[in-house]
């Protein structure tokens, strides 16, 4: 084959190849974006043929898509011959639980020595937002903004690998919440907890703001566990910040 022919064969492999991989990665996206928002709960079958049609995709790139989600722990593969939405427990929540205090207290505590003057009245604005959809009654739109500030700590951490960790888990924390129906016991109390977290953050304490980081999500992964165990049934209170 000639040079100018090889290199033009070479081009269109590559260009189907990126296009493939795209087409895998939009259909992740939109099956793992129906799992966190409860439209696959837990235990709910997956076709193939099915997920092909929705999405209008081959079924190879849903398989592809099935199996990105798996790496993810969203999904999972029974017996070699079918796909369903991964289950929660007990144990789930308590491994993904201490993973992330330990990825948030050490985020916090490398927070506190970057912070800078314009990082602090970012962390305050992300929190003010909190505040005023919790006023408003937006509690779902109070949760993404929960998960919001925390992301920006573990920015302030400038720490690429702890940053990649804590989305993994993050997408962990969500799934599960999603599935047990989680939202807090008292939204005073979950403010005052932020605030003191950014707080700490910001005066540079390190000690303070790791700790308080930590003791954040032992509170939360109780709550969790005791919703797992009802299976997901009892839903806390929604308490209005005033």
């Amino acid at each position: 084959m000639a040079p100018l022919a090889m290199s033009r064969l070479m081009t269109k492999l590559t260009s189907l190849k990126s296009e493939k991989r795209l087409l895998d990665r939009r259909a992740a996206d939109q099956i793992r974006s129906h799992i966190l928002e409860g439209v696959l709960p837990a235990g709910e079958r997956l076709l193939e043929t099915q997920l092909s049609e929705e999405l209008e995709v081959s079924r190879g790139t849903v398989r592809s898509a099935l199996a990105q989600l798996a790496n993810e722990g969203l999904v999972q593969q029974v017996a070699f011959t079918r796909w369903e939405v991964s289950g929660t427990s007990t144990v789930d929540a308590w491994e993904i639980y201490t993973l992330r205090g330990a990825l948030e207290g050490l985020g916090a505590r490398l927070a506190a020595a970057n912070v800078s003057e314009i990082d602090g009245m970012r962390l305050r604005a992300i929190a003010d937002d909190l505040l005023h959809a919790i006023r408003e009654g937006r509690f779902q739109d109070a949760t993404g903004i929960d998960f919001d500030l925390h992301a920006a700590i573990i920015e302030l951490a400038r720490h690429e690998r702890l940053a990649e960790q804590h989305r993994f888990i993050v997408q962990q924390v969500r799934f599960h919440m999603v599935q047990s129906g989680f939202l807090p016991n008292d939204y005073e109390e979950l403010i005052a907890e932020h605030k003191a977290l950014i707080e700490a953050v910001i005066a540079g304490d390190a000690d303070r703001a790791e700790k308080l980081a930590r003791n954040h999500n032992d509170a939360e992964v109780k709550l969790l566990a005791k919703l797992l165990k009802q299976g997901g049934s009892a839903k806390p209170t929604r308490e209005k910040a005033s």
